[in-house]
């Protein structure tokens, strides 16, 4: 497939060649001067798309910020940096050795009727040092 469509390019290329090579020079400024036409005609259509483009966004920029989205995004980025100032005193401020001791005391205080039925062991040495 692929030397099919390569030997295609080449002789179509060559045949284009040939065929501009043999027209008069009138012929070939005649078309030298459509073709011209037809790329200013193409560049001028995409640069009024993208003027127009370009208007239509800044139309747009100017209602949201007549609607007040620029106050609106000051809000959400002042209730951005209140929870993140939250977060960070909670943990530097907090004391956290408070509550390790706390959750320690509970499970000290566990029943050992229940330790029995669990499958979890937190302290092997225990276990070690009754098999010796």
């Amino acid at each position: 497939m692929s030397k099919k469509l390569l030997a295609g390019i080449v002789f179509g290329s060559v045949a284009t060649a040939a065929g501009w090579a043999l027209l008069p020079e009138a012929k070939r400024q005649e078309l030298r001067a459509r073709a011209n036409s037809k790329l200013n005609d193409a560049a001028d259509y995409v640069t009024d798309y993208a003027l127009t483009a370009l208007d239509i966004v800044d139309e747009r920029l100017a209602e949201m910020d007549n609607a007040g989205v620029a106050d609106g995004l000051k809000a959400a980025t002042q209730k951005v940096k209140a929870k993140k100032d939250q977060v960070v005193d909670h943990l530097a401020n907090d004391d956290f050795d408070e509550q390790t001791a706390a959750i320690r005391e509970k499970l000290a205080n566990a029943s050992p009727a229940a330790d029995q039925d669990d499958d979890i062991v937190i302290d092997a040495t225990a276990d070690d040092r009754e098999e010796n």
